[in-house]
């Protein structure tokens, strides 16, 4: 007697509420977390005053990026202050009109990211030789704003200052309270806190690994931003606003690069190479000669080199509205290693049969 068995084929079917609820799912889950966002703009405040110190009503501001030419206009209020917002980090122009002032321009006035930089216009009086009142040189950057515990590194700090394998992220030591950790990771202890509490944010989205809480490919160049592509970073050591969060320890702030109507760029390229240096005295090759049963030491210089190269290029698609980025970071090293090797003890060896 043959026996057959059947099995039936269930088809799922989903319910058109069902359709919508996964949808929803699926988008939320392609959302980077809103969470996770920080600030990545900064700001220009300032209050309008005439030479006398009284304050110039009616005065209208507007702020200009002088790279990529966007501007922005505000209008002082009836104490004339006035409050330029969500600006790039940069260098800004800022021209200041009111009626029967002469027209006031600051140029040079830098924006850091997370700060608000405080300008003090006097306006002038006009007259026949004075239409406008050109003011050069950068604003110093002191936040009496906020009480946090921030440190800004512009971008002529990061090129300037000597960084081992452009690890831009190394100049975090700059920060009162921050040191490495002892482990030869690069990992970053702040006030004493664990690096698994810091927080990482790039351009204001997370740059932490979901599953151990460290920065995303810990130190590995292949993980790393190029340090020709940081514009700038701001490092929160406590007492930082409500807006950042997930972290106890520093919240690490950085803001790359963009390009601007004129075409600019840099090349670079750094070599180390053991050719170049002196010979280590401690550091010998011995060498065992199977036909006469005899070792040879000598001094011996082991390779050991590094180099690193790339570039970084931007320019305007179309002038004023779009703009475009490039970099390349390579890197190639070639490090020493050492071994001992002992000859196996008469116990250890492998017996054989006569």
């Amino acid at each position: 007697m043959c026996r057959h068995t059947f099995k039936e084929r269930q088809m799922l079917r989903f319910h058109p509420r069902t359709r919508v609820t996964a949808a929803l799912v699926l988008s939320l889950a392609a959302v980077p977390g809103a969470f996770s966002q920080t600030t990545t703009t900064g700001a220009i405040t300032g209050t309008v005053q005439d030479a006398s110190g009284a304050i110039a009503g009616s005065a209208q501001v507007t702020v200009r990026n002088n790279q990529t030419n966007a501007e922005i206009t505000v209008a002082a209020d009836s104490n004339g202050v006035f409050d330029a917002a969500q600006l790039q980090p940069g260098l800004y122009t800022v021209s200041i009109q009111a009626p029967g002032f002469a027209t006031y321009q600051a140029t040079g006035v830098e924006v850091a990211v997370g700060q608000s930089t405080t300008i003090r216009p006097m306006l002038a009086v006009a007259s026949a030789g004075t239409q406008t009142v050109t003011v050069s040189g950068a604003t110093p950057l002191i936040n009496t704003e906020t009480p946090d515990f921030a440190t800004n590194l512009s971008q002529q700090a990061i090129e300037n200052l000597p960084i081992n394998g452009r690890r831009w992220s190394d100049l975090t030591l700059l920060t009162p309270g921050v040191v490495a950790d002892s482990n030869g990771f690069g990992l970053l202890s702040v006030r004493g806190q664990s690096p698994l509490l810091n927080n990482v944010e790039i351009d204001g989205a997370d740059d932490n690994q979901a599953f151990f809480s460290e920065e995303r490919g810990r130190t590995r160049e292949g993980y790393s931003t190029p340090q020709v592509a940081i514009q700038e970073f701001q490092v929160n050591s406590g007492v930082y606003s409500t807006e950042y969060g997930r972290a106890t320890g520093a919240v690490i702030n950085s803001v790359t690069k963009s390009g601007g109507n004129q075409l600019h760029g840099e090349l670079y390229f750094f070599d180390r190479d053991n050719d170049w240096g002196a010979k280590n005295p401690f550091t010998k090759l011995t060498t065992f000669n199977p036909g006469t049963g005899s070792t040879t030491t000598i001094q011996y210089k082991p390779k050991d080199w590094r180099k690193q190269w790339g570039f970084g290029v931007g320019g305007a698609l179309i002038k004023d509205r779009l703009f475009w980025f490039y970099t390349y970071d390579g890197f190639r090293r070639n490090f020493p290693g050492w071994a001992c090797h002992r000859a196996p003890r008469r116990s250890s060896r492998p017996r054989t049969r006569p």
